[in-house]
């Protein structure tokens, strides 16, 4: 049954009414490790009018595209998207663009900075200060869990034929699947054959600097605050010394309270 399988999905995906969570299939029932995208012509003409599902010997080798995959222990749902089938479920998911307030935590990111798209496209930990403070804003917000960033250029687009047979002039924009970590930084769920093929779609576009070295980012900063951190260091060495002074300073004070205390207690039995 779709509906509740899908609902804590559609909560936490933003996924609209319109979402066509019946062509989203599992080869078991239960907690399946992945759900595969397939055609409403497929479903309806295989699945439905053919009844291949009912035991008439045919054997399902490949249906179409892996849409979600199951995750571990540290989300709040059981799927994260595939970079596979986004091209079909992002349509359906709540764009959050820059400088807006993302209290309903939409997890699909709308930039039009080609470095920071650009810098998503690492593998490893993407520490989230490697990007503009905006675009770093943007995701520092989120939940753990798979969201997506889709670059949307504001000046490339693209020429296709409309159904009138004319040209018609519209956005390309290319979509990635993104993973928040529970530290401040992300990884991306894309594959390296992926990454290249992305990579050459961005130099077709104009956009000729198509790799950012994260790592040579992580020594750059872990130099930059090198002084930061021996200064910290230092300032925490003189925090500890005056507290230890403070607290000798405290109990001779304290052993002077006590002595004149006595004093005083001497003088008044003396004066009863």
């Amino acid at each position: 049954d779709p509906d509740p399988f899908f609902a804590p999905l559609r909560k936490f995906y933003k996924f609209s009414l319109q979402f066509p969570q019946e062509q989203f299939m599992a080869r078991s029932f239960g907690d399946a490790k992945v759900l595969y995208y397939i055609t409403s012509a497929i479903k309806s003409q295989l699945f439905e009018t053919a009844g291949i599902q009912d035991g008439k010997g045919i054997t399902i080798i490949n249906s179409r595209l892996k849409a979600f995959a199951r995750n571990n222990k540290e989300c709040n749902v059981k799927y994260r998207i595939c970079q596979d089938a986004v091209e079909y479920v992002s349509p359906y998911m709540e764009e959050y663009f820059l400088g807006e307030v993302n209290a309903d935590q939409k997890r699909k990111l709308v930039i039009t900075d080609a470095v920071d798209f650009v810098t998503c496209l690492n593998d490893g930990a993407i520490y989230l200060s490697f990007f503009s403070e905006g675009f770093g804003n943007q995701m520092r917000g989120l939940e753990t869990g798979s969201f997506l960033v889709c670059f949307r250029p504001q000046t490339t687009s693209t020429t296709t034929p409309d159904s009138a047979g004319g040209d018609t002039t519209e956005e390309t924009p290319m979509t990635i699947v993104m993973w928040k970590c529970r530290a401040d930084a992300i990884n991306c769920l894309v594959s390296k054959s992926d990454m290249e093929g992305i990579r050459s779609r961005l130099i077709a576009m104009g956009i000729n600097k198509t790799k950012v070295d994260v790592e040579q980012l992580k020594k750059d900063w872990l130099e930059e605050h090198k002084d930061d951190k021996k200064k910290n260091g230092q300032d925490n060495y003189a925090k500890k010394n005056d507290n230890s002074e403070t607290d000798a300073v405290m109990k001779d004070d304290t052993k002077e309270e006590v002595n004149v205390g006595g004093d005083d207690t001497q003088d008044n039995k003396e004066v009863k």
